[in-house]
């Protein structure tokens, strides 16, 4: 009889004890945070760039062929730490000639020294055979972000530097990044 009891007992304590303990499994997100972004929240790269909208919040770019670059960017501003683990792109490809491409890029300048800036892309996208609506998915693997030194963006191209765009026939909607926080412990300043 005690033998049994001791059985249940250790059968309790183990499920109690499963129930309370911490996942571990790769790919959970503890601290999930979003940062979102609309079409015409971007920055133009170039002063020569002219946007608009087909009457959403969305941008596009309606240049003819001439000077400066066919690219807005959509600046992350991310906690030191916190993992990039995917960014979230909603838009529209009408367009029989032209493709958007984006590319999630981390800039970071060298650390306690004078130099240029080395970009490096994180992820990738293209509309290329995606004609119509699209959600388009980049995936960072989980990458640590390190704010003291880098700054995160997605540009988005429209068309080559100084080639003509195709107005309303491309167009990006939304930008949404989704940020893991792996730090457990401090991520809720120890409250419930």
């Amino acid at each position: 009889m005690k033998s049994r009891i001791k059985c249940h007992w250790a059968t309790a304590l183990a499920l109690v004890a499963a129930l309370m303990a911490p996942s571990s499994e790769a790919g959970v997100l503890y601290g999930t945070r979003y940062e979102t972004m609309i079409g015409r929240s971007g920055h133009p790269t170039s002063s020569a760039l002219v946007i608009d909208s087909t009457g959403y919040l969305d941008a596009t770019c309606i240049n003819n062929a001439g000077p400066g670059r066919r690219t807005l960017i959509y600046p992350f501003d991310i906690p030191a730490g916190f993992e990039i683990f995917k960014v979230e792109i909603w838009g529209n490809d009408a367009s029989a000639s032209n493709d958007l491409s984006y590319r999630l890029v981390e800039t970071c300048q060298p650390f306690l020294a004078a130099g240029t800036p080395v970009s490096t892309n994180l992820a990738a996208y293209s509309t290329s055979g995606s004609p119509g609506e699209f959600v388009a998915f980049l995936f960072a693997d989980q990458h640590v972000a390190i704010s003291s030194s880098c700054a995160y963006y997605v540009e988005a191209r429209f068309a080559d530097d100084g080639a003509a765009c195709d107005g309303y026939d491309l167009a990006t909607r939304n930008v949404r990044i989704l940020l893991n926080d792996p730090d457990v412990i401090f991520r809720d300043d120890f409250g419930p």
